[in-house]
């Protein structure tokens, strides 16, 4: 039966089901929440199988994917994580009133497959909620598809990405928007030094170089300032990282909290 098919006869179902709730409740009481339960439940299991929910969490998916992968506008392909090993970082953000804010961020490399393909664990981390993907990724960093779960219907769904249209950066097929900075590769990185310092952070002492790059927006006529501590020997090689913005008492900063190995699927992904 095509997907047209079963989504029609299961809006009747969900109907039917809505109909006689109505009709056991008295068309209105609903002292037990029972009413309101399973229409959630109905109208979750619709945007489901509509394909509503998938939309939804790869719009989401972008905004993680650029908050995780480019930690602190430093590209996650400066140096590779090892397979199964990833981090978890802090992060701390400040307004002008001085009012700060923290996440964390984690992303992992699960898995490499023979293609070139890698499936990436991301996740971000905020008052009390967690969003959670395991990605697929082509080795151009295209998502082919993100698995998730979803707590409405209570298990693992996925959501598949259309081949990548390069012709179009607004296209959902596009990739994630990539910070300036991630167009150099590792040997450019070496112009930005500035300087040696060994720090102490949570996850323990690094030996780093200070790494600092600039853009002026031409728009505000101001200036971004990027600073990077980069160990080489470290898996990720950066440590810790700090952005500002001239003229402005705002700030973003972010530090390596922890670095493991041992990560597995948790969505059965592969």
């Amino acid at each position: 039966m095509k997907k047209k098919g079963v989504v029609a006869i299961f809006l009747v179902m969900v109907v039917l089901l809505l109909s006689s709730c109505f009709s056991f409740f008295g068309g209105g009481s609903d002292p037990f929440g029972f009413q309101k339960s399973v229409s959630d439940r109905a109208s979750a299991e619709v945007a489901s199988a509509t394909g509503l929910t998938g939309m939804t969490r790869k719009m989401m998916f972008s905004v993680v994917y650029t908050q995780v992968f480019f930690i602190g506008g430093f590209g996650a392909n400066f140096y590779e994580l090892e397979e199964t090993q990833g981090s978890i970082w802090r992060i701390e953000s400040r307004d002008e009133d001085g009012n700060i804010n923290a996440v964390e961020a984690e992303r992992a490399l699960l898995k490499r497959l023979p293609n070139g393909d890698q499936w990436w664990y991301l996740a971000w981390r905020a008052e009390g909620e967690a969003i959670e993907f395991e990605a697929l990724m082509s080795k151009d960093q295209y998502a082919k598809k993100i698995r998730y779960y979803n707590a409405d219907v209570k298990r693992v769904e996925e959501a598949v990405f259309d081949e990548p249209d390069t012709s179009n950066k607004d296209s959902e097929t596009a990739p994630p928007p990539e910070p300036a900075v991630n167009e150099m590769d590792v040997k450019e990185l070496s112009r930005l030094v500035k300087g040696k310092e060994t720090i102490k952070i949570g996850s323990g002492t690094y030996n780093t170089e200070r790494l600092e790059w600039s853009i002026v927006n031409e728009e505000d006529k101001a200036t971004y300032t990027y600073t990077w501590w980069v160990d080489t020997k470290t898996a990720g090689g950066l440590v810790k990282y700090l952005w500002t913005r001239s003229g402005s008492k705002e700030s973003l900063s972010g530090e390596l909290f922890s670095l493991k190995k041992g990560y597995k699927t948790k969505f059965n992904s592969f």
